[in-house]
């Protein structure tokens, strides 16, 4: 069942309710499926997450006490097929049979592709990548950490040789830990989005690698 079907079904089942409750409830439903389109499932898979649109409206006429009422088949064109039926008239038709091999054998064709696609994905770019900005980030912060403690190394200075050397090294190692305290503004965020695309990216890999999400 698509997305279109599932919102009729489910209209039909509340006629009982008003026009508005009709549609802030369906408008719900209507978030609910551009949320999980989003995260990458399509209008099949959503829908058998769901509940039946009967079940829904069940329930939901329930909230209101009410029951829901037999559906009127006279003149109505739309008609609710159990899926027991649907599956034993899919099954008895040698059409379905041949498609479904079909559709078996391709999916495991693309899901031998999407495997080896993001291996190699990995093995020759990403990994590469991924160090490098890791590196990136560790010399960054060391940087941002000595420039930081500069100011210890010329309070040594001053008290082991009190020149004009002493005085000047203090006066730089100031000027150090200002950049370094700018530095650390900088390199907080950029290491918190770092981890945050990170973790984006493993979770996208695993979601490719069990087949919930396309390459």
């Amino acid at each position: 069942m698509n997305k279109e079907h599932f919102l009729i079904e489910l209209k039909l089942h509340l006629r009982q309710l008003s026009l508005t409750d009709q549609q802030a409830i369906l408008q719900k439903y209507e978030d609910l499926f551009a949320e999980k389109l989003a995260n990458g499932l399509n209008e099949y898979q959503i829908t058998k997450e769901l509940a039946s649109p009967k079940e829904i409206a069940i329930s939901i006429l329930k909230e209101f006490n009410l029951e829901l009422e037999a559906p009127n088949t006279h003149g109505n064109d739309w008609l609710e097929f159990s899926a027991q039926e649907d599956s034993l008239k899919e099954s008895e038709h040698p059409y379905f049979a041949n498609q479904q091999t079909r559709s078996s054998h391709d999916s495991g064709f693309i899901r031998f592709f999407q495997i080896t696609g993001i291996i190699f994905l990995n093995l020759f770019f990403m990994l590469w990548l991924i160090f490098g900005w890791g590196l990136v980030l560790f010399i960054g912060w060391v940087l941002t950490v000595c420039f930081i403690g500069s100011p210890f190394m010329g309070i040594y200075s001053i008290l082991t040789a009190m020149n004009v050397f002493g005085f000047f090294q203090l006066s730089v190692s100031i000027v150090m830990l200002g950049v370094g305290l700018i530095g650390s503004l900088i390199m907080l965020p950029f290491t918190k989005i770092s981890f945050n695309l990170l973790k984006s990216y493993l979770k996208w890999n695993l979601q490719v690698l069990k087949g919930e999400r396309a390459l």
